[in-house]
């Protein structure tokens, strides 16, 4: 009865979360579309003065650029959104496959499926204040092939290292080469720096002995895919390519709004650019500890995206890019979650099941 409890606690937990963090996206959306129309108002205004200030056909010219480029649903450019969002179902995919291998370097065993259904089940939990939804969602699935939790928790942990390292790394990278702040320059140096250096084999097997009060000897780093050393560079392999494809489908966001720039950059430069802008965002935001990293993405992410495209640009895309990474997320956790019952009720009919795993992932039927 009390598992059921917690079980159902967890579930709204999650769902409050996602409900509460897209109201705030569209929140922003609206209020930068406002901003944009209270523009072509005090435009209208200096057009309609006998005398305006600056060259009235330039002041038209402006008004009829903002006008034309309104974010709306019926400008919006669609196909892009949907590349978007396929982009991003691929890119978060991936991390499955380092948990897989990270479960695997502790001596424990997951198949591929139930690996990549747990990494995707657990980012519905980044919307729950605090991160450990996140750990509880992981190492819940991951128990549905007897992956004990404290293996699991620290599976979950070293994934996660790897991910922030490699994508601080990417975007520390980009942003030397983009015109941006200073301080935001060695900020990115710093991130890859603190975010990088634990996912060192060595570091990476000490920190996690030491979060599951264990020696580094008692971990199994053997057999192939399982040494540590060829963790660390499977690790690395696989979370650059999600980042490549994560920044991507920002790319296709970025595109997919209209643009207020008459001379809008290269699309290789918009693509390096909502690259770094992404992995960073997405790195600091984890690290804020705010719920899907509120208000810290979108910071980031206009700092250095508007370096290339304008602010108002910048915030918009960074907006709609949460509501569609809100959205697939939701879709991808609901798969997952069909996808670890469908497996309990597989292996009831050949083998006995922990009754405990099998409540908290067949009860939502009852």
């Amino acid at each position: 009865m009390l598992l059921r409890l917690a079980k159902w606690m967890i579930a709204l937990a999650v769902a409050v979360g996602l409900v509460l963090a897209t109201r705030s996206a569209l929140d922003q959306w609206q209020h930068e579309t406002d901003k944009i129309q209270r523009q072509i108002a005090e435009l209208d205004q200096q057009i309609a003065l006998p005398d305006p200030p600056t060259d009235r056909d330039s002041l038209i010219q402006q008004r009829d650029r903002l006008i034309a480029n309104i974010p709306s649903l019926q400008n919006l450019g669609w196909d892009k959104v949907a590349l978007s969002a396929l982009l991003y179902a691929i890119g978060i995919f991936f991390p499955g496959l380092v948990l897989h291998d990270a479960v695997r370097s502790l001596g424990a065993r997951a198949t591929y499926g139930t690996a990549i259904a747990s990494q995707l089940l657990g980012h519905a939990g980044k919307y729950v204040p605090g991160k450990a939804m996140v750990i509880v969602l992981r190492a819940g699935g991951l128990s549905v092939d007897g992956v004990q939790p404290i293996r699991a928790t620290i599976s979950v942990f070293m994934e996660t290292l790897l991910m922030m390292g490699v994508g601080a790394t990417l975007a520390c990278i980009v942003i030397f080469w983009l015109p941006v702040p200073t301080w935001m320059t060695w900020s990115a140096l710093a991130v890859a720096v603190l975010a990088s250096v634990p996912t060192i084999p060595p570091i990476l097997k000490r920190v996690a002995a030491r979060v599951a009060k264990m020696t580094p000897s008692d971990f199994d780093f053997n057999d192939r895919g399982s040494s540590s050393l060829g963790f660390f560079l499977t690790g690395w392999a696989w979370s650059l390519v999600s980042w490549l494809f994560i920044g991507a489908s920002f790319t296709a966001i970025v595109l997919s709004i209209p643009s207020v720039t008459a001379s809008p950059p290269s699309l290789l430069v918009i693509t390096a650019v909502s690259t770094a802008a992404i992995a960073l965002a997405i790195v600091i935001g984890f690290a804020s500890l705010l719920p899907g990293g509120a208000g810290v993405r979108e910071l980031v992410i206009t700092t250095i995206l508007a370096t290339s495209i304008g602010t108002a640009h910048a915030l918009l895309a960074a907006i709609a890019a949460r509501i569609m990474f809100i959205a697939v997320e939701a879709i991808c956790a609901g798969a997952a979650w069909w996808w670890l019952r469908r497996s309990i009720a597989a292996q009831s009919l050949t083998t006995a099941v922990d009754p405990m795993v099998t409540d908290t992932f067949e009860s939502t039927g009852d």
